[in-house]
């Protein structure tokens, strides 16, 4: 018997399904057929949302991101604290293993799943970085003339200090704080 599902409830349960499966299998040995089968439904279901393998993957790291961004909650203080209130308390690891997508992308055979992680993580953060460095001059807590730039570091100067493996969580955190106090003369 057919089992039917709201479009949206589907298209997560095939998402969540490839998920698992890559980090079961590997990206690389995980095929459309493979999730399809896991779930009880025809491949082409599959290809109706997501029309490659690839897209299913981008739309997973595309939402993750958006969880991990929202776990940081700056969208929320960008005008509610000062900069340097917010990176005192802000949390520089939004992750832990139980996110719903914690085990693919710390995977040892998906190395390359974090890297694209991080990246996607960093685009989205941009922008809120931006709009906290611009309340910042706006309340002449800051001196910067060019946000886009400072911005930018910010957000993608803190990969390097991220992936070493050598440092604790801790140990980064501390790390990136005194960085970006130093950056903004804090």
């Amino acid at each position: 018997m057919r089992i039917s599902k709201e479009p949206e409830e589907r298209k997560q349960e095939i998402l969540e399904t490839a998920m698992q499966l890559f980090a079961e299998k590997g990206y690389e040995k995980t095929s459309i057929s493979d999730i399809a089968k896991k779930i009880g439904v025809a491949q082409g279901l599959c290809y109706r949302y997501f029309p490659s393998k690839d897209i299913l993957f981008q739309t997973a790291i595309n939402e993750y991101a958006d969880i991990l961004v929202n776990k940081l909650k700056l969208k929320n203080s960008v005008k509610q604290v000062s900069i340097k209130d917010m990176i005192t308390h802000m949390e520089v690891l939004s992750e832990n293993a139980n996110d719903i997508y914690y085990d693919t992308f710390h995977n040892e055979k998906n190395k390359t799943f974090h890297d694209l992680l991080f990246l996607s993580v960093c685009q989205k953060l941009v922008p809120i970085v931006a709009k906290l460095i611009e309340n910042g001059n706006a309340t002449g807590e800051l001196h910067v003339s060019d946000i886009e730039s400072y911005a930018n570091f910010c957000v993608y100067g803190q990969l390097g200090i991220l992936a070493d493996e050598t440092l604790s969580s801790e140990e980064k955190n501390k790390k990136i704080k005194a960085v970006l106090f130093d950056l903004f003369n804090l």
